[in-house]
């Protein structure tokens, strides 16, 4: 994250310090308020948002010294249904019905009916079905509001694409504006946020969580709350939960961020291990973590999802193809190079990419200028550009652009619109490294977003889960705030 980046979303208020005494019946609360968000990305600060909105005291505390998020770090694109931008667009059959069809398929992304791996190319299983999907429904149909919540704010999507009806993704400044904006709304409602300031353990009495033991600069506090909604992401740089439940794919690198960057090993789950500490149920923490690309450091990534919208294709350092793009998508890639013990690949497009009207979103001429984009007038000079052999990928690109020009894919049966032969001048992406950026799998929730017990599946009082941290939802961004506003809603309603 750049620095201007990174001091826009860390402007905030800084805590108190106290130590809390550990006698419940005589507790020395440092902090009282009626809901407590632990956690400030997507799903933390629209947690908040939501409650304050409902018009009650809120604190939301953070171990980072910024807010926003693995949110504000990522591509912003959002899935959602029966929006005003896809109205606006003339795009049609994109009902809330429509949306749960699609994805109960799977056919874009991982569905919300089962969180099985993010792509057919699996070669662990296929899918787990969920222990409630009324959760995942109800999360699903609140993404209209989602958007709304979103543009309310005035933030700004790309042109929508009709091939991927319900994708929405945000422009790239929009990313950073989002969280920046329920900030700007939590503080002016009197919201307090507490920055560098780590959960320890959720106190509970009598069965009901009433506050949480919280530490900032190695001393310990107890903030007293109503209702703690738990939003501190997933558990990638926990060795332990990621061992015990993840088996094959704990191996898998970890993709925040470039390779050869510095990067902060803080995903440790948290709130998922608050949770479990005091009997909490967990769902789906044996599910694949979402894989995508990165590029090494200081150069432009050219996202994979690329493959989405625009005439594309995928070679390993062999030169040759590995799967259909635009099924497998960036996790797909992962997927496939991983399987084939590949460090790295390419993509390889055309002058139609290159001059189309996604050239902005990927970064394409600043690649260029930059070295993380090679141009050539054959394949051959595309290949030696990044030292790959000229022999076999001129095979592999000359039997692509055949198959494109017959409509039908030889090799993987790719049929979709953007499977079209490239046009001269050719261009190809410097190295792109597979690997995880987030988990998913966490605490396990009923419809009203509260945690449950495992003993007996019934409510933990006062206890909520929203985004990475809940196991019942995906991890994607979209079901991260659309968790995050309906948890925020339920905290505040519980709260007499």
């Amino acid at each position: 994250m750049k620095r201007r980046v990174f001091l826009s979303l860390a402007a905030l208020s800084l805590p108190a310090i106290s130590v809390a005494k550990e006698t419940s019946s005589k507790k020395v609360w440092k902090y009282q308020t009626q809901v407590l968000v632990v956690g400030g990305g997507f799903a933390g600060l629209s947690a908040a948002v939501a409650a304050l909105r409902a018009g009650k005291k809120v604190i939301l505390i953070d171990k980072r010294l910024w807010l926003g998020g693995d949110g504000a770090l990522s591509s912003g694109i959002f899935y959602a249904a029966d929006t005003e931008l896809q109205k606006k667009a003339g795009i049609k059959n994109v009902s809330k019905d429509d949306y749960w069809k699609q994805i109960c398929a799977g056919t874009d992304d991982e569905p919300l009916a089962k969180v099985r791996d993010n792509s057919r190319n699996s070669p662990v299983y296929f899918g787990v079905p969920k222990h409630n999907p009324d959760v995942l429904r109800r999360v699903s149909d609140n993404t209209t509001n989602v958007i709304k919540f979103i543009s309310d704010y005035g933030i700004e999507f790309l042109p929508l694409n009709p091939a991927k009806p319900f994708q929405l993704p945000m422009l790239k400044k929009s990313v950073q504006q989002f969280p920046a904006k329920m900030i700007e709304e939590i503080k002016g409602k009197g919201g307090q946020i507490l920055l560098n300031t780590k959960a320890l353990k959720l106190i509970t009495s009598e069965g009901r969580v009433i506050g949480v033991q919280a530490e900032q600069k190695n001393q310990t506090f107890d903030i007293k709350a109503d209702a703690v909604i738990l939003a501190t992401g997933g558990f990638l740089d926990n060795k332990y939960l990621m061992k015990k439940y993840k088996g094959f794919w704990s191996a898998a690198p970890a993709a925040i961020g470039a390779v050869g960057e510095k990067r902060a090993f803080d995903r440790t789950g948290d709130g998922i291990m608050m949770g479990r500490e005091i009997g909490a149920a967990l769902e789906d923490m044996e599910s694949m973590p979402k894989l995508a690309g990165r590029m090494e450091v200081g150069r432009p990534f050219i996202s994979w999802t690329i493959f989405d919208v625009e005439p594309a294709f995928f070679v390993s350092p062999k030169g040759k193809r590995l799967l259909d793009e635009h099924v497998g998508r960036y996790a797909g890639c992962s997927l496939a190079l991983m399987r084939e013990k590949e460090p790295y690949g390419f993509v390889v497009f055309g002058s139609e990419t290159f001059n189309g009207k996604n050239k902005g979103r990927f970064n394409l001429e600043k690649g260029l200028q930059e070295g993380s984009i090679f141009r050539g007038d054959s394949p051959e000079e595309l290949a030696k550009k990044v030292g790959i052999s000229p022999e076999e990928f001129s095979k592999t690109f000359n039997r692509f652009n055949h198959d494109a020009a017959n409509g039908k894919d030889t090799e993987f049966g790719r049929k979709d619109p953007l499977f079209r032969p490239l046009k001269a001048p050719y261009y190809i992406s410097t190295k792109g490294y597979p690997g995880a950026y987030k988990t998913e799998g966490g605490l396990e929730v009923n419809e009203r977003l509260q945690v449950l017990r495992a003993k007996d599946d019934k409510p933990i009082k006062g206890l909520y889960a929203a985004g990475s941290t809940c196991g019942s939802i995906t991890a994607r961004i979209n079901d991260a705030v659309s968790s995050g506003l309906l948890a925020g809603a339920e905290a505040a309603g519980s709260v007499k």
